[in-house]
């Protein structure tokens, strides 16, 4: 007995896979549009979501409307820190992340910003402060860890980021912060990356 499906058949089971191979493509790429978040009080805000086409000022504008309504809204804090961050714009950014620390303060994202907003500036002591908090928050946090032992080399304490360095690659980092490590590394013991 063969095994032959006729045309029909044929026809169903390809427009069935060719419907999910779309849907699953639309699920992937969509990026644009609003969200609606609900806030503690039950009210519906609107937050901007990393990567919507706005331009800055608008993503500024909109993050101040909503704290001006919430104003511990963390994800309208963080958002708008990060969107500063990204802009360069780092004493905006740090002092709405300081509020973002004191809102919630065990969120990992908070406290790495602000460990890197605090390296941008050069204020290495409040960054590896930042950093360590990160890693009390979630240990397995690497990129604080990876950046502990950027402070640490930069300082000149190179036994100390040598072993923060090896801690990172112990944790099985991916790829790019593993090469990252190893050029460190190779500066340190002034040999060529592994």
């Amino acid at each position: 007995m063969t095994n032959s499906r006729s045309t029909k058949e044929v026809v169903v089971i390809s427009f069935f896979w060719m419907t999910t191979a779309l849907m699953i493509f639309f699920a992937l790429t969509r990026t644009t549009g609003s969200h609606v978040a609900e806030n503690q009080g039950g009210q519906n805000t609107m937050y901007v979501e990393q990567g919507q086409s706005l331009d800055v000022e608008s993503k500024i504008a909109t993050y101040q409307a909503i704290l001006q309504k919430n104003p511990d809204s963390i994800k309208a804090l963080v958002g708008l820190g990060d969107v500063y961050f990204d802009n360069r714009r780092y004493q905006e950014a740090i002092t709405i992340f300081l509020k973002a620390a004191e809102v919630d303060s065990a969120n990992v994202h908070v406290e790495n910003d602000l460990g890197l907003l605090y390296l941008n500036t050069g204020d290495s002591d409040n960054a590896l402060l930042r950093f360590q908090k990160a890693l009390s928050i979630d240990p397995t946090h690497i990129d604080s860890l990876y950046y502990i032992g950027v402070i640490h080399q930069h300082k000149g304490e190179r036994a100390e980021a040598v072993k923060v360095f090896e801690q990172v690659l112990a944790s099985n980092p991916p790829p790019q912060l593993a090469r990252k490590v190893n050029q460190e590394l190779a500066k340190i013991k002034g040999g060529p990356p592994r």
